[in-house]
């Protein structure tokens, strides 16, 4: 399935070149802004992100930089609409319909401070609540952009990875072709060239 949505959003980005900061920088900012991270695929655009850094398609700063900016924006509007509204989030959608989301994010805020913030940066059911719920909680600001900035830089590259690893095993065009990847070498690869190892005493080289 990974490999499916990285093969429909690196090609559409890759049309798209020159919107690709932007693309980034939303998908990033919605991944994790309250309310709206819970219905964005931000991991499956994000790992094309990273499969089009591999194949040289665009550069790595230029997604890394529109993609950090995009995850500490949304991680600092959540917290202050936290701030802002507080007792009245309960009461917006999901978490009228899933009060559980907002009661889990709580949990986990209490349980770990602010280091809940760092995180649950890299727990996908927790980005979008606990932002907001430390803004509720009244997480003093400057404790919370710390928390917020070094979980940013980093969770974009782990969260490349998988695109990265993906093309550099597949290959790019294999990966939006959806052609099957070239067969593993092995020891028997018809004409791949064989290194002989070493002789055991007493017998001939062999592959």
């Amino acid at each position: 399935m990974l490999i499916d949505g990285m093969e429909r959003w690196s090609a559409f980005i890759e049309a798209n070149a020159s919107w690709a900061e932007v693309i980034f920088f939303l998908c990033a900012f919605a991944e994790s802004l309250a309310f709206v991270g819970f219905v964005v695929p931000g991991v499956v655009l994000i790992a094309a992100g990273g499969a089009l850094v591999a194949s040289g398609a665009l550069g790595f700063w230029q997604v890394y930089v529109a993609l950090a900016l995009g995850a500490v924006l949304g991680d600092a509007v959540s917290y202050w609409l936290g701030r802002v509204f507080g007792d009245r989030v309960p009461v917006v959608w999901p978490f009228r319909q899933r009060p559980e989301l907002l009661e889990r994010g709580s949990r986990f805020f209490l349980r770990h401070g602010g280091k809940s913030v760092f995180f649950a940066r890299f727990l996908g059911p927790l980005r979008p609540v606990v932002p907001i719920t430390a803004g509720m909680m009244a997480m003093p600001h400057h404790s919370f952009q710390t928390a917020n900035l070094l979980s940013a830089v980093i969770w974009v590259p782990l969260m490349m990875a998988p695109g990265i690893a993906i093309a550099k095993g597949v290959g790019i065009d294999e990966l939006l072709s959806g052609a099957p990847a070239p067969p593993a070498v092995t020891r028997n690869g018809g004409d791949t060239p064989c290194v002989p190892a070493p002789p055991i005493s007493g017998e001939p080289s062999r592959c």
